[in-house]
C-alpha cells in the first residue's frame, strides 16, 4: 500500500515543509530536512520511497543531493521543486540526479499529490520486478542444483550397476560352456536376454548422465546421413518384424553430407525410430525420410501410432517425461507395442541433435500418429 511508504521533503524553509506534510499527509509517510547533509542522514536509516528537494538550498543544491541519493540510494524517486527553472539547471538535475518530476513553485497541492502518488506507484512497481527477479535467479540457481544432482545420481546409479551386471553376464556365459540340460539352457536364454536389458538400460542412464552435464564428446567427421537412415531403419524391420509393421524409408537421389558424430547421431536416429515402433500398434505404418531443405538436411519419422496429447507435446523431450505414460504399465520386449524404456530416449536425441546445431520437432495428435522432424546443417 502507497501509505506504508515514507516520502522525505527537503526544504531550508520550514513553512514549505510543514505545507508539503500537509498536503501529503493522508497518503504516506512524510519526514522533512532543511539540507542535503540532514536528509542523506535520514536516507541512511529510514527506508524512503521518494524525495522531494528544492533546488536553492544553502550548503548543497538539490541538484548535487539528487546527484549523491543517486550514487547511495538508486532506488529512490526524485522530485524537484524549483522557482528558478532555468535549462541549465533542468539539464544537469536530469543528467546528475536522474528526476522523475519537476513542479515549479508555487505548486498546487493537487499536483503534489498527483505526482506523489504516480512516483510511489512506480516505485513499487521497479521493487516489485526485483524482488521477482531475484525470486526467479533463486528458482534457476536450485533447477541448476536440482539438474545438476540428477546427472551425479543417474552417473553414480550407472557405475555401481555396471559392475555386478558384467560380472553376472560372464557367469551366465560360463554356466552355457557346462554340461547343462535343455531347461536349464532355455533359463540361461532368458537371464542373458533380461541381462542385455538392463545393460542397454544402464548404457542410457549413463549416456543421459554426461548429456545433462553438457559433456557429449563430439567427434565430427564429414559424412553421408543417407546410409546411417538405412542402416537404423534395416535395424528396425529387423527388431519388429514380428508384428507386421510396413516400414518405409525413401531418400533424394544426392547424398546428404553433414559434419557429425556418427556414433551419437546412429544413438539419436535409433532413439526416434524405436519410439515410433513402441507407440504404433501392430500392422501399423512407419514411413521414414531423408531429404534437403534451406541448406538443411532433414528426415521426417511418421507414423500411425496412437499419436500424444497436446499437453504432452511441450515436455516430450524432456528427461523422465510422462508423455509416455505410466511406466508400470510397460509390454515386454524392446520393441513391443507400448513398451516403455526410462523416459530419457527423446530427452537424448533432443540433446544429441542440438549438439550437432540442429533441431528436432514434433506434430501429434491422439489417434493421428505423430511426425517428428530432424534438422541438421548440411556440410560445406
Amino acid at each position: 500500500m502507497l501509505s506504508e511508504l515514507t516520502v522525505l521533503a527537503v526544504d531550508d524553509e520550514p513553512a514549505n515543509q510543514r505545507a508539503v506534510r500537509r498536503t501529503l499527509a493522508d497518503d504516506c509517510r512524510v519526514l522533512t530536512a532543511s539540507c542535503g547533509d540532514e536528509a542523506l542522514a535520514l536516507m541512511a536509516c529510514e527506508p524512503i520511497a521518494l524525495v522531494i528537494t528544492d533546488h536553492r538550498m544553502p550548503g548543497m543544491t538539490g541538484t548535487e543531493f539528487l546527484a549523491e541519493t543517486v550514487a547511495r540510494h538508486p532506488a529512490v524517486i526524485r522530485v524537484v521543486l524549483t522557482g528558478y527553472p532555468e535549462v541549465d539547471t533542468l539539464l544537469d538535475a536530469i543528467n546528475r540526479g536522474h528526476v522523475y518530476h519537476f513542479l515549479g513553485k508555487p505548486w498546487e497541492a493537487r499536483e503534489l499529490r498527483q505526482v506523489v502518488r504516480h512516483g510511489l506507484e512506480r516505485f513499487q512497481a521497479v521493487a516489485e520486478r526485483a524482488r521477482l527477479l531475484d525470486d526467479l535467479q533463486i528458482a534457476c540457481a536450485r533447477a541448476e542444483r536440482e539438474a545438476a544432482q540428477k546427472s551425479r545420481l543417474l552417473a553414480l546409479t550407472a557405475h555401481e550397476l555396471g559392475t555386478p551386471l558384467h560380472v553376472l553376464i560372464n557367469a551366465l556365459a560360463l554356466l552355457r560352456e557346462g554340461e547343462l540340460g535343455e531347461a536349464a539352457l532355455d533359463w540361461i536364454d532368458t537371464a542373458e536376454r533380461a541381462t542385455a536389458w538392463l545393460i542397454q538400460g544402464v548404457t542410457q542412464l549413463h549416456d543421459a548422465a554426461r548429456i545433462g552435464a553438457q559433456r557429449i564428446p563430439l567427434r565430427l567427421e564429414r559424412l553421408d546421413l543417407v546410409p546411417l537412415c538405412v542402416a537404423a531403419v534395416a535395424e528396425l524391420r529387423n527388431g519388429a518384424a514380428a508384428r507386421r509393421l510396413d516400414i518405409g524409408f525413401e531418400a533424394d537421389a544426392a547424398p546428404l553430407p553433414i559434419r557429425a558424430d556418427a556414433r551419437w547421431l546412429r544413438q539419436a536416429l535409433g532413439a526416434l525410430l524405436s519410439n515410433a515402433v513402441r507407440f504404433t500398434p501392430d500392422g501399423g505404418a512407419i514411413r521414414v525420410s531423408a531429404g534437403a531443405d534451406e541448406g538443411c538436411a532433414v528426415v521426417v519419422v511418421a507414423d500411425t501410432g496412437i499419436g500424444i496429447a497436446p499437453q504432452h507435446c511441450a515436455e516430450l523431450f524432456e528427461p523422465f517425461s510422462s508423455a509416455g505414460g505410466d511406466v508400470l504399465l510397460h509390454g515386454s520386449g524392446r520393441l513391443a507395442f507400448g513398451a516403455r524404456g526410462l523416459g530419457l530416449g527423446l530427452a537424448m536425441t533432443k540433446q544429441i541433435i542440438e549438439a550437432h546445431a540442429g533441431t528436432i520437432g514434433v506434430q501429434s495428435a491422439p489417434g493421428e500418429g505423430s511426425c517428428f522432424t530432424l534438422r541438421l546443417p548440411r556440410a560445406e
